[in-house]
């Protein structure tokens, strides 16, 4: 890694390779839809977490998406690596890895300078949304959707362009990156945007903030989109509701079923197409 990253004081000895290590291609996430399996690779875990990820791994066996964690002579075909920042031999493991830029990565208690793209989690880790870590990780990544490769709002319809301004959004997500990259494409097309990473936090803003639409993202921690679409919707009523629209990569006809039953107005899947945000606006901003 380019990175230099700040190594622990317990140092744990884990096996070699059992062959070189030389691919370096990035996981292709439609292959990872197809199979229903997300690969792990872990190093340098606290013995109670390893204990719990084991657990959660047998569990997943009966779900959707499954999990496996690989061995490190497979290493290269993970998904996602989860590594503990202040293990000193994963780091230093890490650090040599020249494939490891390729990958969404997990650093779990990290500190210091971490790599962009790369996410940091905290400890104790609750492990019970660990497919909302995981999920995350995969879209703070090098795979990434970024503005520059799907383009801007700059062929937002004109009417709607020259009262764009007076169209305040709201964007609800735990994600960094989601949100910075919904603040650039929003503002490219003239809005102004406010940002929640929580439904908790969006509730505070509405309670003392006009918006005239929400922007919700349906898996967060605590409280989810949906709960969060049926709150906003109690909260706001008459003259004072607000459209939300429900963004997630679920793109199942149950999962529309649900954000209906919430009282979403549109939903959209991830990652999200400028035109089609563009025409939901268009009809959602009419007045």
């Amino acid at each position: 890694m380019k990175s230099e990253m700040p190594a622990g004081d317990t140092e744990r000895t884990y096996p070699r390779p059992a062959r070189p290590v030389t691919e370096s291609k990035a996981p292709d996430r439609k292959q990872i839809d197809a199979d229903r399996t997300l690969k792990l690779l872990v190093r340098g875990l606290e013995r109670d977490e390893r204990q719990l990820l084991d657990g959660l791994v047998r569990v997943s066996l009966r779900r959707s998406p499954r999990l496996e964690i690989l061995e490190e002579e497979d290493a290269v075909r993970a998904d996602v690596v989860l590594i503990g920042a202040t293990d000193g031999a994963a780091v230093s493991w890490a650090r040599k890895q020249p494939w490891i830029e390729d990958k969404a990565v997990i650093w779990i208690g990290g500190g210091g300078h971490i790599p962009q793209g790369h996410t940091v989690i905290r400890r104790p880790v609750q492990w019970s949304i660990l497919p909302i870590l995981l999920a995350r990780a995969l879209e703070n990544g090098p795979n990434a959707p970024s503005v520059s490769q799907h383009g801007t709002l700059d062929k937002l319809h004109a009417p709607l362009r020259a009262r764009a301004s007076d169209h305040p959004i709201l964007v609800v997500d735990d994600s960094l990156a989601v949100r910075n990259h919904l603040r650039a494409l929003l503002e490219s097309g003239g809005f102004a945007v406010s940002e929640a990473d929580s439904v908790a936090s969006a509730l505070k803003i509405l309670s003392h903030e006009q918006v005239d639409c929400v922007l919700m993202d349906v898996l967060m921690p605590g409280l989810d989109g949906y709960e969060g679409c049926r709150q906003i919707k109690s909260l706001l009523r008459g003259s004072s509701a607000v459209p939300v629209v429900m963004l997630t990569s679920k793109s199942s006809p149950f999962d529309r079923i649900r954000g209906k039953m919430a009282g979403c107005d549109a939903y959209l899947t991830k990652p999200i197409d400028p035109q089609q945000l563009g025409d939901v606006l268009a009809v959602h901003l009419q007045s």
